[in-house]
């Protein structure tokens, strides 16, 4: 279906899918991708092992993404890996030939563990730490620690995690 640049065991990915670019994009073991999510691979994606992908998440930008075993993007989230800027008088209409534009293409690290909540948008230059929880509906700006629960737009820490108790499978 897809010709991905490496496609581990046990995948499901659904008919409604949309992945522009998949010979850039690696997909570790058992991981699952839901009807309705847009993926563009832009300058490379790593998806790690266990990895859910929910209903219309958007992965966007054209820069880097790398996704840890066992984290989550719940419904509707976004991923922008890069964004233009009106920095220095620069327009932001990606239609416009990149010399009028000020595109910022940059990452976006989720580390092993983490979860991000329903409807929640992450920022280009971001890393969110092992095992971190972005609460629905938050803005992440800037790095988010690992084990800690954030939410708000901004985001911000509102407590600890518990690490995980499970030995990696």
């Amino acid at each position: 279906m897809f010709n991905f640049k490496r496609a581990g065991k046990n995948l499901k990915i659904f008919e409604y899918v949309k992945i522009v670019k998949p010979e850039v994009i690696e997909i570790g073991d058992y991981s699952e991708i839901d009807d309705f999510s847009f993926i563009y691979g832009g300058k490379g994606i790593i998806i790690g092992r266990y990895v859910h992908i929910a209903r219309f998440v958007s992965i966007i930008g054209g820069g880097e993404l790398y996704l840890g075993d066992y984290t989550v993007l719940a419904d509707g989230v976004r991923i922008l890996t890069g964004t233009d800027s009106y920095h220095g008088g620069a327009r932001m209409s990606t239609c416009l030939p990149i010399e009028q534009r000020n595109a910022k293409i940059s990452f976006v690290r989720i580390e092993k563990d983490a979860f991000i909540g329903t409807n929640s948008i992450v920022h280009p230059g971001v890393i969110i730490g092992e095992g971190a929880i972005i609460g629905s509906n938050s803005l992440v700006l800037k790095d988010v620690k690992p084990w800690t629960i954030n939410v708000g737009s901004p985001c911000k820490v509102i407590k600890k995690r518990p690490k995980i108790k499970f030995e990696d499978i």
